[in-house]
Formats: C-alpha cells, structure tokens, sequence
C-alpha cells in the first residue's frame, strides 16, 4: 500500500491539483504584471580602485551605478523620478550610513526604457593594520584600528506621480535603510 499523500489519491485528482496550482500561478504573475505604473529597473554597479602607491594601506574606491529604468504599464507617457543612493560602513563609529545620494527625472513612454549613469561615488577608508616601531631588537608592533568609509550596498526607487512604481536594492538590508531615511 501506498503511504505517500500526493501519489495515493486517484490520477483525476492529482491532475486538478496540479492544473489549479498552475491556473492560479499565472494569474498571480498577471496580475503584478499588468499593475498600473510599473517600472522595472536594472542596475549595473561599476567600481573603480585608486588605491595609492608605495607603503601606504588606505584603499579608495570610486562606485557608480548604471540604471536601466523599463516601463511595463505607464497610464500615459510621464516623468519617472529615479531616486539612487550608497551606503558605506562608517569605519570609527561602526554603523552604516547613508555616503551619497541623488535623484534623476526622465520621461518614459509604454514600451520604453532609458539609462541614467548615477554621479561616481567615492569610499576612502585604511584597514586594520599593524605599523613598527623603532628599530633593530627593540622594534614593536602597534596596531592602528581601522578609519573611514567603506562600501556596504546601493539602492534605487523610482516615482511615477510621487508614488514608488519601481525598486532594486545590493542587499535586503538596504531596503530597510532606505525606509528609515524616509
């Protein structure tokens, strides 16, 4: 005898299980398809390293990102306000904070996308290292904590009316964030 729940029930049944799953899985993925003023947004981060030359540990990073903003159903053509910021881990204080931030407007038809580059961003920030001192026998280790800001995540929004009609965030977190700075 059979104990298993699913492969016990006669094959009619199964099937109209099966069939009711998939029925309501489409019309689920339908129906946010064709939510009115939605806008789905690609983001592209880039980065950059300066670090400097010669004995010095502070590295310095330049991030931007490159924003592809697609209208999947816009009532009639508007201007999207597209909203981007990064968030850096302050170092000294050991909290994450907002680092930079800027907003784009562009005007988007049905069908439609554009691309908007954010501004470079700059994180500088030294590790935790340890640097000698004196010379010869005599010569010590001391440890110099870590300073600065260093990169952590990004976020993107976009408004259609003032209302969001589109997000992408680096990680969960982010989001969150974002909330709280609102």
């Amino acid at each position: 005898m059979d104990t298993n729940p699913v492969t016990s029930q006669p094959p009619r049944r199964r099937q109209r299980r099966i069939i009711t799953k998939i029925v309501s899985l489409l019309l689920i993925t339908a129906g946010t398809s064709l939510a009115d003023n939605s806008i789905k947004l690609e983001v592209a981060a880039k980065s950059q390293h300066d670090d400097p030359k010669g004995n010095n540990p502070q590295e310095v990073q330049k991030r931007w990102l490159e924003i592809s903003a697609t209208v999947f159903h816009l009532e009639k053509p508007a201007a999207v306000k597209v909203e981007w910021a990064f968030y850096g881990d302050n170092l000294d204080s050991g909290q994450i904070v907002k680092h930079a931030g800027g907003s784009d407007i562009v005007n988007l038809n049905q069908g439609k996308s554009a691309v908007i580059n954010s501004k470079p961003v700059s994180f500088a920030f030294t590790p935790r290292h340890s640097v000698r001192t004196g010379k010869g026998k005599r010569s010590r280790s001391r440890t110099v904590e870590a300073t600065g800001t260093r990169y952590h995540g990004w976020g993107v929004r976009a408004y259609v009316d003032g209302k969001l009609a589109g997000e992408a965030y680096s990680l969960p977190s982010i989001k969150k964030l974002i909330e709280n700075d609102d």
